[in-house]
Formats: structure tokens, C-alpha cells, sequence
């Protein structure tokens, strides 16, 4: 190969390929709802953050960490949204998404399992969060037990089990359709 970009292309996006082809499923957890002390009635949309996997991006003598883009899809498998989840390299905030009420999957990277879907219940007014970063402390709420929590199978808490939802956390290989 006589093209100097042409190998180095080939040699960066080899390493990408073995990646992409031993990911096995994502990580399944279920359904995360907004924390009842932080209702707010006001519109029939609601908001969603996810805390995602951050990418290190390093701007001379500073690094910064923004969160990755994610996908929320409808409960028939159709992408809703896709969320940029930071302004620019230098946003370390996930973003805010405003989304009509209703029952999501979100498909994002964690910072340890790779892809996971959550199943997230948005209320009209209210925020619901989801935290994928790795041993982040619990906000601790006197009025809720360890079962109202979702959590990664390290234990890392991801949010609050959405209310009327008695179903444990669902962890296992799926795919999005």
C-alpha cells in the first residue's frame, strides 16, 4: 500500500470492527420512573436525562468528559429520538429531553456494560433520570426501600423503579428491532 492515509485507515478501523462484532446483546433493566417527590403537573410531555458513558476529550492541557448520544425508542421498537446528550466536547451536562408521556426504551452505553436498554416511564411534567455511570451513590429518600431502586448488576444504581411497576430488574442479552 503505497497511500500512507489508506493504512492508517485501514489500521484504526480494524480494532473498531473486532469491537463491534464481539458485543454480544445489550443489557436489559426495567422500567425507571420519575422520584414521586419530584412531580410537577404542568404539560403532557415530560423530560428525560441520561447519565451515559462519557468520552474523554482532552482540549491541551484540560480534559473534559462528556456523556454519549443515545436513542429512545417507542414501545413498538421505532426510534422517537435520537439525543446528541451534550452540546459539544466541552458540555459535561447530559441533556434534557422533552418527550410527549408515555412508555420508552432507551438504548445508551454505560460506562461498563457496553450498550443497555432501560425501560423508562415518562410522566407529563415530571423528570425521570437515568444514571448508566459506574458506583454512583444513591440519592437516598427515607420514604423509598432498596426494592424501589433499579439497579446495574454491580449494584450501581440507574433510578427509580417506576411507580405500579412490581417487576424486577430484567437483566439479560436483547436487541432493539
Amino acid at each position: 500500500m503505497k497511500n500512507p492515509l489508506l493504512v492508517w485507515l485501514v489500521v484504526g478501523l480494524v480494532p473498531l470492527l473486532a469491537s463491534c462484532a464481539s458485543s454480544g446483546g445489550s443489557l436489559v433493566l426495567g422500567p425507571v420512573g420519575p422520584e414521586t417527590s419530584k412531580r410537577i403537573e404542568l404539560a403532557p410531555t415530560g423530560y428525560l436525562k441520561v447519565y451515559s458513558a462519557t468520552e474523554d476529550h482532552n482540549d491541551g492541557d484540560v480534559h473534559y468528559f462528556p456523556h454519549t448520544s443515545y436513542t429512545i425508542y417507542s414501545a413498538e421498537g421505532k426510534i422517537v429520538k435520537k439525543v446528541a446528550n451534550a452540546i459539544g466536547i466541552h458540555d459535561e451536562d447530559p441533556a434534557l429531553a422533552e418527550i410527549p408521556a408515555g412508555t420508552y426504551t432507551v438504548l445508551a452505553e454505560s460506562e461498563y456494560y457496553g450498550m443497555v436498554k432501560v425501560k423508562v416511564v415518562i410522566e407529563p411534567g415530571k423528570l425521570t433520570t437515568v444514571n448508566l455511570r459506574h458506583n454512583e451513590p444513591s440519592q437516598r429518600d427515607p420514604s423509598k426501600r432498596n426494592n424501589d431502586l433499579v439497579r446495574l448488576p454491580n449494584g450501581s444504581v440507574v433510578g427509580w423503579r417506576a411507580e405500579g411497576s412490581p417487576q424486577a430488574n430484567a437483566v439479560g442479552a436483547a436487541q432493539v428491532k
